[in-house]
């Protein structure tokens, strides 16, 4: 099966020749050694690797990791093994969640996903974290128009001063709509809001 991308930008997918820079992220060396071989197949790929707790700066387009996800601000993929993992992975603000079985071909495609500002959930999650409801009575109050419009826009990977510059606004106005919709879709981070307004069904899947 391929990996369900849930969301995805209207990007176009960059035509350098560039090799996409990704670093292997574990604390197992044998784990990373082993991704480095099974991904080495890829030559489009440009691979390192480095344990998570002595990663600081980091030179790279995506973070192919394995267990914790370091706090460095570069897009993660992240292996899990089951839906509760994968959820707590983008709670904690992974941008694509596989499985750890994944094939070396989805993980290739998904991390050029993940670098080109989509969301990546593994089909084998979708059912669990994008549940068919589509009912918004849960919610204390339900989203504006310009709220829905800065989701779109989160939803396809822009950040707030892309988004202000789309909208012809300040960054403190998108800042004031993101926080009321974390607010509004009890979420604690951006990835989340959008995992949990597909939820929903407020953004189409």
């Amino acid at each position: 099966m391929r990996a369900h991308f849930a969301f995805t930008s209207n990007a176009v997918a960059s035509q350098a020749s560039d090799a996409l820079r990704v670093v292997v992220v574990s604390s197992a060396p044998l784990v990373r050694s082993g991704l480095r071989t099974i991904l080495g197949a890829f030559d489009d790929l440009d691979l390192t690797e480095a344990d998570p707790t002595r990663l600081r700066l980091v030179n790279a387009d995506v973070m192919l990791c394995d267990g914790t996800l370091p706090d460095v601000d570069v897009p993660a993929l992240v292996l899990v093994v089951d839906a509760a993992s994968a959820a707590d992975a983008l709670a904690s603000g992974a941008r694509g969640v596989l499985a750890r079985t994944a094939a070396p071909r989805r993980m290739h495609a998904a991390l050029h996903a993940v670098a080109e500002s989509e969301i990546v959930i593994d089909d084998a999650f979708a059912d669990h974290l994008l549940r068919q409801t589509r009912a918004e009575v849960e919610m204390i109050e339900p989203l504006t128009a310009r709220e829905r419009e800065v989701l779109r826009l989160l939803a396809s990977g822009l950040t707030n001063k892309e988004i202000a510059q789309r909208l012809g606004v300040t960054d403190h106005t998108i800042k004031f709509h993101v926080n009321g919709i974390l607010g509004k879709l009890g979420a604690a981070t951006r990835t989340e809001a959008v995992v949990e307004a597909a939820r929903r069904g407020i953004i189409a899947v």
